[in-house]
């Protein structure tokens, strides 16, 4: 009766211990900032029903990430835990390092535009810590502390800049992501079900 079922890994058989480490520390940044719920310890491997297959094959993206595309279109899913044995011959050839970074960077960047707010966020910080440094200077000024002669005035002015120069990118990156939603043409919503047509 679901139209999506998803084994997931309870364990992972021997693998290098930093692949797991990606994986743990991917999900976890995944999950904080996707705009979709992607299941953790769940491979590219899973059973769809057809229209499933028919929803997520219409997507026009070039750099699917299947985990969340799949997510994404919804439906009714269930998740199968299990046990993954070791390989018993043969070697992968899937990166260890590489492979796993290329596909949690796939996720992050498919599903978020957080990467892109980001630089605001910094360009605020860093504009606001340049005006807490330039009081501070002056309350040490007012109390007669020496200071280096322009190390203040340039300390703050670059602050300032570095940070208006962030907040700039942070606002092109606010219309590039608007840009990058209209490019992927994703649908505001999927019919489940029609009743009465």
């Amino acid at each position: 009766g679901f139209d999506v079922v998803i084994p997931q890994r309870r364990t992972r058989g021997k693998e290098c211990w930093t692949r797991g480490l990606i994986a743990t520390v991917g999900y976890k940044v995944i999950k904080l900032v996707a705009d979709v719920d992607i299941p953790e310890n769940c491979g590219e491997f899973r059973l769809l029903s057809q229209r499933v297959v028919k929803q997520v094959v219409g997507f026009k993206e070039r750099h699917g990430f299947l985990r969340g595309l799949v997510a994404l279109v919804g439906f009714k899913q269930c998740i199968i835990p299990f046990d993954r044995s070791d390989r018993v011959s043969g070697r992968t050839k899937y990166s260890e390092l590489t492979g796993s970074l290329r596909v949690g960077f796939n996720g992050i960047f498919c599903f978020s535009t957080y990467a892109l707010t980001l630089s605001t966020k910094l360009g605020f910080l860093i504009a606001i810590g340049a005006f807490i440094l330039a009081v501070i200077y002056v309350v040490l000024k007012l109390l007669s502390f020496p200071f280096p002669l322009g190390n203040p005035s340039l300390a703050i002015l670059i602050l300032f800049l570095g940070g208006i120069q962030l907040l700039s990118v942070g606002v092109l990156g606010e219309y590039i992501g608007r840009i990058y939603d209209e490019v992927r043409e994703r649908p505001k919503f999927i019919i489940d079900k029609e009743v009465g047509f």
